[in-house]
């Protein structure tokens, strides 16, 4: 019972979030694909490019991956290696969901502070692209924010699942 109250809790509270941040990759997806197809055009016609193209491409897949990544966890979308596991019963498959579940909240625990503290330096030390002279310790931060939510997602996921299986 507590299970399903936590779930729908996280279900209305979080969810919405991480699809959100979802929808703003796709929107920064779709303003991806229209620079690259008009500096190939522009490549083609006039013999020029957008300036900073490469480097505005690297920012925006930084902002497409860790916006994204939630979602996919969300929606179970991340490979499972189901071998070794298909051969054990149903109780040893959830206790090893709960186990690696939580090694994974762990791991992006310490991504997420691990990029907190390589923005906060790159803010210190002023470092920006070559071209555009954009700050970089924002889309640091982008990315820090995508894995936290992802930590918060795995969180929730573990807790349910274990919630599941000690009832």
């Amino acid at each position: 019972m507590r299970s399903s109250r936590f779930e729908s809790l996280v279900e209305k509270r979080m969810f919405p979030l991480v699809k959100f941040l979802d929808r703003v990759s796709w929107v920064i997806l779709m303003a991806l694909m229209g620079m690259t197809a008009l500096d190939l055009f522009l490549r083609n016609v006039t013999n020029t490019s957008i300036l900073g193209s490469v480097e505005l491409t690297e920012l925006m897949m930084v902002m497409i991956v860790f916006f994204s990544l939630a979602q996919c966890e969300v929606n179970n979308g991340h490979i499972r290696v189901e071998l070794i596991m298909d051969k054990f019963g149903n109780r040893v498959r959830n206790w090893a969901d709960v186990f690696t579940q939580a090694l994974c909240t762990l791991v992006f625990t310490l991504m997420s502070v691990s990029m907190f503290n390589h923005a906060l330096n790159m803010k210190a030390y002023g470092e920006v692209t070559m071209d555009l002279n954009l700050p970089l310790y924002p889309f640091v931060f982008i990315a820090c924010i995508g894995c936290g939510i992802m930590t918060l997602v795995l969180f929730c996921k573990t807790v349910i699942k274990l919630l599941k299986v000690m009832s």
